[in-house]
């Protein structure tokens, strides 16, 4: 019992150690259900930083959501308060994943509460409120 303890203290040490810490300036989430209300996608974006390794800090954001209207070939577009700021391919029917590389739009200051829509065939298929994450 002592020798696992031991070893657990080591682990945790290590980590505090040689661990890279992540600076978060905010985080927010955006939930998507279907009609039943069970979840079928998540719009999240951050600004981080490593801290000691990094200087400024990143966004990062992506997105993933299965629809059935979703067709191989399309573009799907992210909207926050009204404005475009991500764009990008469906690449599998039924199944659309964003990451950063496909923001085309400036997210300066997301808020709780901000409106978080998804536009497919120039119309709005679904549409959440940010959260803090």
């Amino acid at each position: 019992m002592e020798i696992a303890i031991g070893i657990i203290v080591g682990l945790v040490v290590l980590a505090m150690l040689f661990g890279k810490r992540i600076e978060k300036k905010w985080e927010f989430d955006a939930d998507f259900h279907d009609e039943r209300g069970r979840e079928i996608g998540e719009f999240e974006v951050e600004l981080t930083r490593i801290a000691k390794e990094e200087e400024d800090f990143t966004l990062r954001a992506k997105l993933k959501l299965r629809h059935p209207a979703l067709q191989a070939g399309s573009t799907v577009e992210v909207h926050l308060e009204g404005v475009r700021v991500m764009e990008g391919p469906v690449e599998q029917t039924g199944y659309v994943r964003l990451r950063t590389e496909h923001l085309c739009g400036e997210i300066k200051d997301p808020a709780k509460g901000q409106t978080c829509s998804i536009h497919y065939g120039g119309a709005e298929l679904l549409k959440s409120t940010l959260y803090p994450d």
